[in-house]
């Protein structure tokens, strides 16, 4: 028996030594081939037989394969397929190229990145490509149009003023409701700067960003991809990644220069000098009044005020990389004057990225931009002081000359000519953003991460009016610094075992920031050669202010995938905001994920029609703190008002709230994707977010003796979906044409309120005279009496009571549920066409069922007051019956109500627009060459916002308005914001 045992183990050492005899090793890096970098989790396998493996995380496999095996095959999900020769070595490499047909980009998310393929986040991804050599103040603009769910409206043309976006719709009505910027891994301070000086909204965060050196921005929106954000998520999280260099490439040079003008798209109509006397006296004699004697100069202040626009930028900047590094540095400066007087913008920016792998497992870089922003105005365009506000309202036949041709002051509507000539309203900005970063990798499978981050900002605003204005002058400059710092440490964990890839993140950060805030004013100027304050005889204004908050968080997210086919995610943050009260400062936050790739499967692996079909489905929480940071505080002030009897003292101002807490926002998403034919993308996604805790501004009686304090009440849901639609139409060597479609719909609607009674008996919470939040309705309702008509019989304005009956009198207890400033839906279209060296680019954007109010129109249609300038289309009034007038006849009561508040000024906000169409040329490579410098070269012509179709009864300059900017509780609202641009650009590539 023993010797039978024996010789069964010498059979079997000898089967197994000469198996082993008949196999070898084989080692390898798989790497991305556009930038070099490893990739994990490729499927490694001999091709025709059963042996295989995947890469680990540094993209590294090691494989036993039978002595015979020829050949390796490579495949990752989103990549081509790559088959490599054996030969006779035991190292063989692969560098896989990206397959575009598989929706395969690799994509920013929270604290990293991650195949988009095997992505169960629902994202929007604007690429550089998306906006190359389009001129735009800010990167903000990059959004319009570009990703479903994402509604921006530009405020106005105001360079440098915020848009308003809106992300899945609106999800917060006090708090703030602006998307989280975050640049480079650093959440970006999203104060209101600048408030004073253009635009409703104040500042824009992105201003000192220069678009060329965006590589992408990615737009988280479900709670998969934002809940890593937590307590700030709810908004939406905006990621942008600059560029960078590329290891073992050649330094390359570039630079842009782009030079063009612009022209308002629209203008409002005005009455000349000889139409305005005539209309007044004709009104004046329909009343029995008696005729008014008017000067008989006329001068036209809106020509006077409108130029043409100018722009002019340069971008230089180089890129390149050895085997251990990488590094890209680029400046610009573009200096721009809108097409109104005081209009001016000029900024400077430089901006570089360095990378550099020390060894094999130790990594640092630093990314760090720096810009100055100056600009030159008049005055903010929501009061009768703006350039052009002014000159519709100015009386046509004032000059603003004397007769010795010296500026002269015009009385309440100020000459505006004199104001940008002689005055200073001056507003400059630096901003300085980056970090500095270490990554050591931890034996095989981890990755630690520490990262210092700053944002630091400082303004400077200057104003002088001249004697002719205010008697001695008066002077004004404030400063306002918002230093910022975070420090972030992160622990990355991915491992793959044959089928399964685990992946794993542990985080930890902090940050905090200052806010102080100093202004000083005089009056009494000697003369009005002296610009500074200091040379004022009296002090007017002399105060400072400080602020500060925190926010400590923790963080991780845990993902496993089982044969790149089975999904799964699940993640978790908890925040801790100086914000909020004692009791309720740490909010925790959650979001599980799934994914199922069934273009995996067997049954459709080999399918001609799908290539690729993947389902996800999401749900998860998010939070909002930006709200005031003492809010939850009981407050005194001093000062004016709280003196007694002569002598200082304190009153309270505030109401405590200990129990003041996270804002939060409950979202669920499913989504598909796929590709059909190797032609055409389709992404899905249908979403329900609810948000709940609602920070509110709630009024107070005033017999409390406070106006109003912010507390957690109410909830509003936001229900849509997104879908984006691209299509490959042609793919040949020569030409080449690809279609986009995006599309956002979305339904909001308030869900509960506090108690504050409309006579229907709903809650709501007022926005503004015209708009207003009600419980059953959307966040942005306009709540207005409804105007009828001229009644061709009578020549009688009407309007209509709640009961949709017909009135002569005007009242505002008849106001009734009239709209939405939401649109039903948003969207772009995109046509991107090549032919050799020529390429053509076509850019639609658009919005439909939502109503704006041009406010403005209540000056400009004002019958009866003489003391402003009017529309033409009072001309058009009552005269005889049967007459279908605009205006009611002049001797009409109700003519003395035709401009109060009411649906006259609203507006269909509707439109269609062409965004940008750009026609370009690539001088061909055979000819550069012969240059012996120059790699590449490319000239182009771009227009932008060259044809708008909307609403034939449109009277507005403009239907994409919102002049309240990032406003939650205001959307779509206009007081002669001046409307956006239509510009012509030249410009030229140049590739070293």
């Amino acid at each position: 028996m023993k010797r039978k045992l024996l010789a069964f183990l010498l059979l079997g050492l000898l089967a197994i030594t000469t198996a082993m005899a008949q196999n070898k090793t084989i080692t390898g890096r798989v790497v991305g081939a556009d930038d070099g970098l490893p990739l994990p989790g490729v499927s490694v396998r001999v091709k025709g037989g059963t042996a295989g493996t995947s890469t680990g995380t540094d993209g590294n496999y090691s494989l036993t394969v039978p002595s015979n095996a020829t050949i390796l095959s490579f495949t990752y999900i989103g990549y081509v397929t790559k088959d490599v020769n054996i030969g006779s070595s035991n190292s063989v490499d692969a560098r896989l190229v990206a397959d575009a047909a598989q929706l395969s980009e690799v994509v920013v998310i929270g604290y990293g990145v991650q195949s988009k393929a095997l992505s169960t986040q629902a994202v929007s991804t604007v690429s550089a490509a998306a906006f190359k050599n389009v001129p735009m103040t800010s990167p903000q603009q990059l959004l319009q149009g570009q990703a479903a769910g994402v509604q921006m409206t530009n405020s106005s043309g105001v360079l440098g003023a915020a848009s308003s976006i809106r992300i899945r719709g609106a999800s917060s009505i006090s708090g703030g409701g602006q998307p989280l910027f975050v640049v480079d891994g650093v959440p970006l301070n999203d104060g209101s700067y600048s408030s004073a000086q253009g635009g409703g909204s104040g500042l824009n965060p992105l201003l000192n960003i220069n678009a060329n050196d965006i590589e992408s921005m990615t737009v988280l929106k479900d709670a998969a991809a934002v809940g890593i954000y937590g307590s700030r998520g709810s908004n939406g999280v905006v990621l942008i990644k600059t560029k960078s260099g590329s290891l073992n490439k050649k330094t390359a040079v570039s630079f842009d220069y782009f030079t063009g003008v612009s022209e308002p798209t629209s203008l409002l109509k005005y009455m000349t000098a000889d139409e305005f006397r005539g209309f007044v006296n004709d009104s004046r004699t329909a009343r029995g009044l008696a005729a008014a004697t008017f000067p008989t100069e006329s001068f036209d202040w809106v020509d006077a005020v409108v130029q043409t626009g100018k722009t002019n930028s340069y971008n230089l900047s180089a890129a390149g990389g050895d085997s251990k590094t990488r590094f890209f540095v680029g400046g610009n400066f573009n200096k721009e004057s809108g097409f109104t007087i005081g209009n001016d913008l000029a900024r400077l920016s430089g901006r570089f990225n360095f990378d550099h792998n020390i060894s094999e497992n130790i990594k640092v870089g630093v990314n760090y931009n720096l810009s100055r922003a100056n600009s030159d105005r008049v005055g903010v365009e929501n009061n009768t002081f703006a350039p052009l506000t002014s000159s519709y309202l100015q009386l046509p036949y004032t000059t603003p000359y004397d007769a010795n041709n010296n500026f002269k002051n015009t009385g309440f509507i100020q000459n505006v000519l004199a104001i940008e000539a002689l005055n200073i309203n001056d507003f400059n900005l630096q901003r300085s953003t980056g970090n500095a970063f270490a990554e050591f990798r931890i034996l095989k499978d981890f990755k630690f991460k520490t990262d210092f981050g700053i944002d630091n900002i400082q303004t400077e605003g200057k104003s002088r009016n001249v004697n002719l204005f205010v008697p001695g002058g008066t002077g004004f400059k404030d400063n306002q610094k918002d230093y910022k710092w975070l420090s972030t440490n992160t622990l990355d964990y991915n491992k793959v075992l044959n089928n399964h890839t685990f992946g794993g993140l542990l985080g930890y950060s902090y940050e905090t920031s200052r806010d102080d805030y100093m202004a000083v004013g005089g009056s009494g100027f000697a003369s009005d050669r002296l610009p500074n304050v200091g040379s004022a005889s009296t002090p007017t204004t002399t105060f400072a202010s400080g602020t500060e908050w925190a926010l400590e968080s923790q963080f991780a997210r845990l993902s496993y995938n089982f044969k790149n086919k089975y999904l799964f995610q699940g993640l978790g943050r908890r925040d801790g905001s100086s914000r909020f009260g004692e009791n309720q400062k740490f909010g925790l936050f959650y979001a599980l994920s799934a994914g199922w790739i069934v273009s995996e499967e067997s049954f459709l692996k080999d399918s001609e029609v799908i290539n690729n079909l993947k389902f996800t489905a999401s749900y998860g929480t998010s939070g909002n703190d930006r709200i005031g940071n003492f809010s939850y505080q009981e407050l005194f002030g001093g000062g004016v008002g709280a003196d007694y009897n002569g002598s200082a003292g304190l009153i309270p101002t505030q109401v405590p709230n200990a129990d003041l807490s996270w804002e939060e926002t409950a979202q669920f998403d499913v989504g598909v994707t796929t590709t059909l034919f190797n032609v055409f993308d389709i992404e899905a996604n249908y979403y329900i977010k609810r948000t709940n805790r609602l920070l509110a501004a709630v009024p107070y009686p005033y017999t409390t003796g406070y106006t109003s304090a912010t507390i957690n009440v109410g909830e509003m849901d936001n229900t849509g979906v997104d879908l984006l639609l691209t299509s490959r139409n042609i793919n040949k060597p020569n030409f080449n044409w690809t279609t986009s479609l995006n599309i956002g719909f979305v339904k909001n609607e308030v869900k509960s309120l506090p108690v504050n009674k409309d006579p229907e008996g709903r809650d709501f919470l007022v926005g503004s005279a015209a708009q207003r939040a009600i419980v059953g309705e959307s966040l942005n309702t306009f709540y207005m009496v409804r105007y009828k008509g001229i009644n061709p019989a009578t020549g009688d304005a009407e309007w209509l009571t709640k009961d949709g009956a017909a009135t002569t009198t005007y009242s505002p207890n008849n106001r009734v549920v009239v709209g939405s400033a939401i649109p039903d839906f948003t969207g772009g279209f995109t046509n991107n066409l090549s032919y050799k060296g020529v390429d053509l680019n076509v850019f639609f954007n658009f919005a439909y069922g939502n109503k704006v109010l041009i406010d403005g129109l209540r000056f400009t249609e004002n019958v009866n007051t003489g003391g402003f300038n009017k529309s033409t289309d009072l001309l058009n009034y009552w005269k005889n019956a049967g007459d279908n007038a605009f205006a009611p006849r002049l001797s009409s009561p109700t003519a003395a109500n035709f401009q109060q508040l009411s649906t006259l000024q609203l507006q269909d906000g509707s439109y269609l627009r062409l965004k940008t169409a750009s026609l370009g040329y690539t001088i061909p490579p055979s000819l550069i060459s012969k240059s012996k410098i120059l790699t590449n070269a490319r000239i182009y012509v771009l227009g932008q916002n060259l044809i708008t179709v909307m609403n034939k009864d449109f009277r507005g300059p403009d239907p994409e308005v919102s002049a309240n900017g990032g406003s939650n509780l205001i959307l779509g609202e206009s007081f002669f914001a001046l409307p956006q641009a239509r510009t012509l650009t030249f410009g030229i590539n140049l590739g070293f």
